[in-house]
């Protein structure tokens, strides 16, 4: 038996390596949120200041910096890149497959946890945020962790034959979860697990209730690690840093920040779509099962709740990001699982309905993979239809295709036949295996073959202007539009930041454009604001144009 598990890790492990690892670097960092991170990590190791978050050499309140020092890690190790960026979530989507195979098996047996582990890397957006630098990947899989040692708190209260560990030992590993994800993200970080703990607890009063001891020791725990922080870097650095993060905050929950506003149902629209197959054995995950015993019920239910606290709190928010529901990856794909191990080792029926479902959103979405490459290629067929003049550029970006990339989704196809096929053969465990399997080997083919084109459509003309300027004595700066791309890719050095410079970071555009500037300056606009710019401020000089991108001068003022 030990032997067997033993390989379970290794399998599971090596799986980790080969899907998140390789080509992690084959695209440039997408604005915002990656470069955003990014920047800070350089920052960091450029000032030799690793307490506070900076943002071009300004203090950078909206984020705490325990990710960023991840990075930080990873570029000391690699070299400040887009691989370094990326690498923390790599390692996280590793651990976070072995994690989950472990509480499975915990939970239920060996079965579970793998069913549970290949229904995360099998599904679309949980497995793609793991090759991605932004931080939310690292701050579930701390948050989840704390729900799921509360959870382990409460169950060594019942004392229940499974229960395995002192119940106080369970409660300070939940706040040390805790204040990691305080740490990476602020204190939504408390929030989301300590409120889901809280209704868990109203609906199971009857069987225990949280000592007072227990709650102050995990409220301890969790927030001293984050206040000791808050105020190193508020005695370095001044006030400011706790009206900053609450009006970011506020700003997030009432206005739907820098356009990424939504409908009410936004984030249930995103995770059927993006949790993608595994969302849609969802329901049929929720069934109960005679076998099942207070242990599993009360994991089913704790983890339903962490679900609805996710969704109704970020339904209400105003500001609607793809990411900012991602937590729910971990119940989602956990009664996924808990459906495939129902019909795939429990016999339960699997319905006819499922599999139609399944096999229609998978070929029309191996179609529309397959198709994409292809409407590219012959874009001039439809070009002329695009009224938009910037994307009617983007369009027209020269990408060399081998004509040959359709193939990705010919690979998803062939493995939704292959799943119809186990599916019609009564073999449902070689079906799942096939279908999570396929997905995650798209999008594995994902990022060497399309991601690199699409890159060179969207952002590879300004990343290479700026990479253009690395080294040189000019300001960089972009108009009518927000980007953090020329930090990172010019390698900003301070002497060139507004902070050196004792300007307000609100002046410092009008500086560059109107102001008597020690250096000459270039600024990247789209063509829709070029003509704008070049008929209010003369001193500016068109370089060229390329992608939708203009690239413009203006000379040192003597």
């Amino acid at each position: 038996m030990f032997n067997r598990e033993i390989k379970n890790y290794i399998i599971i492990a090596f799986a980790g390596l080969i899907l998140f690892f390789p080509f992690l670097g084959n695209v440039h960092l997408f604005d915002w949120d990656e470069i955003n991170f990014a920047e800070a990590a350089r920052e960091m190791i450029l000032t030799g200041d690793y307490l506070t978050v900076r943002i071009d050499y300004e203090p950078f309140h909206e984020k705490p910096p325990l990710f960023i020092w991840f990075q930080v890690i990873s570029m000391k190790i690699f070299g400040v890149n887009e691989f370094a960026a990326r690498f923390p979530n790599a390692v996280i989507g590793l651990v976070t497959l072995l994690i989950l195979f472990n509480i499975g098996k915990k939970i239920i047996n060996s079965d579970f946890g793998k069913l549970w582990a290949l229904a995360y890397v099998g599904s679309l957006l949980p497995h793609f945020y793991f090759k991605s630098g932004i931080i939310d990947p690292t701050f579930n899989l701390f948050m989840f962790l704390a729900v799921y040692y509360l959870y382990r708190y409460h169950i060594g209260s019942l004392k229940l034959p499974e229960s395995k560990g002192n119940p106080y030992l369970m409660i300070s590993l939940a706040g040390f979860f805790t204040a990691c994800a305080v740490l990476t993200k602020g204190p939504v970080g408390l929030l989301l697990p300590a409120l889901t703990f809280l209704i868990f607890t109203i609906i199971k009063r009857k069987e225990h209730i949280i000592s007072f001891s227990a709650a102050l020791i995990y409220v301890i725990i969790s927030i001293i690690p984050y206040l000791v922080w808050y105020l190193s870097v508020q005695y370095y650095s001044g006030a400011g840093l706790f009206d900053d993060f609450i009006a970011y905050h506020l700003r997030l929950l009432t206005t739907g920040d820098a356009g990424h506003s939504g409908p009410i149902y936004y984030h249930f629209v995103i995770l059927l779509i993006g949790c993608f197959p595994a969302s849609f054995f969802f329901f049929k995950g929720l069934r109960k099962d005679e076998r099942d015993s207070i242990f599993q019920t009360d994991f089913n239910l704790i983890l339903l709740i962490l679900l609805m606290v996710v969704l109704v709190i970020f339904s209400i928010v105003k500001t609607k990001i793809i990411h900012y529901s991602s937590l729910s990856y971990f119940p989602i794909t956990f009664f996924a699982a808990r459906a495939m191990f129902n019909i795939g080792i429990r016999n339960h029926k699997t319905g006819k309905l499922l599999a139609i479902a399944i096999s229609v959103i998978g070929f029309l979405l191996a179609i529309a993979i397959a198709l994409f490459p292809i409407a590219l290629m012959n874009v001039d067929l439809f070009i002329d239809k695009v009224t938009d003049i910037f994307t009617k550029a983007i369009l027209s970006t020269k990408v060399e295709w081998q004509g040959w990339e359709w193939i990705v989704g010919l690979n998803l196809a062939i493995f939704i036949i292959i799943y119809l096929y186990y599916e019609i053969e009564k073999k449902p465990l070689k079906s799942y295996l096939a279908l999570f399997g396929g997905v995650a080997f798209t999008i594995f083919l994902i990022l060497p073959i399309l991601a690199p084109k699409i890159d060179l459509y969207l952002q590879s003309a300004p990343n290479e202007f700026y990479k253009s300027l690395q080294g040189k004595e000019a300001y960089v700066h972009v108009l009518g539009y927000k980007s953090y791309a020329q930090y990172f890719y010019t390698m900003k050095p301070y002497h060139l930041s507004t902070k050196s410079k004792n300007i307000k970071k609100d002046d410092w555009e009008s500086w560059l454009l109107e102001g008597k500037i020690d250096k000459p300056a270039y600024f990247v606009t789209n063509n829709k604001n070029l003509q704008k710019y070049l008929d209010r401020h003369p001193d500016l000089k068109l370089l060229y144009e390329k992608n939708g991108y203009a690239f413009l001068k203006r000379d040192k003022q003597e």
